[in-house]
C-alpha cells in the first residue's frame, strides 16, 4: 500500500509478469546499484526485477525496457518509503559496476573540467538520461533531460534526482563536503520529499524551475583535488575509450551537438573544447578531417543557425547576441553574419518581419 507520504499516488495498475512491456531493450546500467540500493532500504528487488522483465541473465549484458525501468522505479519507491526515498539512495550506490576505470578516472581527476568527460561515458551507457553541460562566467549546472514513457513528472523527477544524487557525490568527495553545489533545480514539485533532497544534498532545492540542474560556482571547476594522480588518470581514459562502444555519431556530430545545446562554448576556441572531450587539440582536428570536417566549419555552421533562429524568435539585442555566440563584438558578428547572408543582422531581422502576415 502507498504510504501517505508520498506526494501523489503511483500507477500501481503494471503489467503482469507475463505480459510482455513493450518498446525496445535498453542496458540497465549497473544492476547492482540497484541491488545495494534495495538492500539498504530493507527490500528484495530481484522480484521487482522480474516483474519489469529486466535481462539478468550472465551471458550477455542487463537490459530493460523503457517501460520496465518506469515500472522497477515506481515500485522500488514504493517498498523503499516512508523510510527512505529510493531515488537518492539509488544514487548514492551508484558505482561503475562493470567499468571501473571510470571510477578510477574520476578519482585521479587533476581538476573537475578534466573529469567531465564521464558525463559523456555516462550518457552512453544510461540511453534514458541526456546530460548537458552549461557553463557561465560566475554559475556553472550539470543538467539532465529524462526520455522516459511516462506522463508523470515525479517519475521522471525520481530518476533525475537519482542521477543528481551519483553525480553530487563524486563532487562531494573531490572538492569537500559544503563545496559541491549552490543549489538543486528540480523541474517537478517533489512534495514531502523535497526535506530528503535538502538533507542529503545539503542544498537548497528549487521546484518547477523549469529543469533538472545541480548549480555551482564555475571557479570549482578549475580547483586543484587533492586526488590527483595525472599518469593514472590518462592511463584511465585510455582504457575506457578501448571498452566502451562505439558511439552512435560520429565526432563531428558530437561537437555540433555541443556548440547548439551549450552556445556559450562557441568563444572557447579549439585548444578548450578539445580538453572538455578529454582529447589533445591536434587529435580532434585529426578525427574531424577523417570525417571530411573542419572545427572552424562547424562552428561557422553552429553560429549561423543559432543566429537566424534568434534573430526570427526573439527580440534580444545585437550585443546579447553577439556575445552568446562567442564573438569578441557585435561588429565581428555582424561582418560574419554579413558574410553569411549578405545582410547585415538588423537587416535580416527586419526582412523577415515585413515577410510575416500582418495579425488581425
Amino acid at each position: 500500500m502507498l504510504d501517505a507520504a508520498l506526494p501523489l499516488p503511483l500507477p500501481l495498475a503494471l503489467p503482469a509478469m507475463d505480459t510482455p512491456l513493450p518498446g525496445h531493450r535498453i542496458p540497465l546500467a549497473s544492476p547492482n546499484t540497484w541491488i545495494r540500493a534495495a538492500l539498504k532500504c530493507r527490500f528484495n528487488v530481484h522480484p521487482l526485477m522480474a516483474a519489469a522483465q529486466a535481462d539478468l541473465s550472465p551471458e550477455r549484458p542487463a537490459t530493460i525496457t523503457r517501460q520496465g525501468m518506469v515500472q522497477l522505479m515506481q515500485q522500488c519507491v514504493v517498498e523503499a518509503a516512508p523510510q527512505h526515498h529510493f531515488p537518492l539512495v539509488l544514487g548514492d550506490a551508484f558505482a561503475f559496476d562493470h567499468l571501473p576505470a571510470i571510477e578510477t578516472f574520476l578519482a585521479t581527476s587533476p581538476t573537475l573540467r578534466q573529469a567531465l568527460p564521464a558525463l559523456h561515458w555516462a550518457e552512453q551507457m544510461m540511453p534514458t538520461m541526456k546530460l548537458r553541460w552549461e557553463e557561465g562566467t560566475a554559475v556553472s549546472a550539470i543538467v539532465i533531460d529524462v526520455a522516459l514513457p511516462t506522463d508523470s513528472e515525479h517519475v521522471k523527477g525520481w530518476f533525475a534526482e537519482g542521477l543528481l544524487a551519483g553525480i553530487h557525490k563524486f563532487m562531494r568527495l573531490a572538492l569537500g563536503a559544503g563545496s559541491a553545489g549552490m543549489h538543486l533545480e528540480l523541474a517537478h514539485d517533489p512534495g514531502p520529499q523535497r526535506r530528503d533532497c535538502e538533507a542529503h544534498f545539503k542544498l537548497p532545492v528549487r521546484s518547477m524551475a523549469g529543469r533538472n540542474a545541480l548549480v555551482f560556482p564555475t571557479a570549482v571547476l578549475d580547483r586543484h583535488l587533492p586526488g590527483a594522480v595525472p599518469g593514472l588518470h590518462v592511463r584511465a581514459q585510455q582504457l575506457i575509450e578501448q571498452q566502451m562502444p562505439t558511439p552512435p555519431q560520429g565526432l563531428s556530430a558530437r561537437l555540433d551537438a555541443m556548440f547548439r545545446q551549450q552556445p556559450q562554448l562557441l568563444g572557447q576556441g579549439i585548444e578548450r573544447l578539445a580538453d572538455r572531450m578529454g582529447l589533445h587539440p591536434r587529435t580532434l582536428q585529426r578525427r574531424l578531417q577523417t570525417e571530411g570536417q573542419l572545427f572552424a566549419d562547424i562552428q561557422a555552421r553552429c553560429r549561423f543557425d543559432l543566429a537566424v533562429q534568434a534573430l526570427k524568435q526573439s527580440t534580444c539585442s545585437i550585443e546579447a547576441l553577439s556575445e552568446q555566440l562567442g564573438f569578441s563584438d557585435r561588429h565581428s558578428f555582424t561582418r560574419a553574419f554579413r558574410r553569411w547572408t549578405g545582410l547585415a543582422p538588423t537587416e535580416f531581422r527586419q526582412q523577415h518581419l515585413a515577410q510575416q502576415p500582418a495579425s488581425h
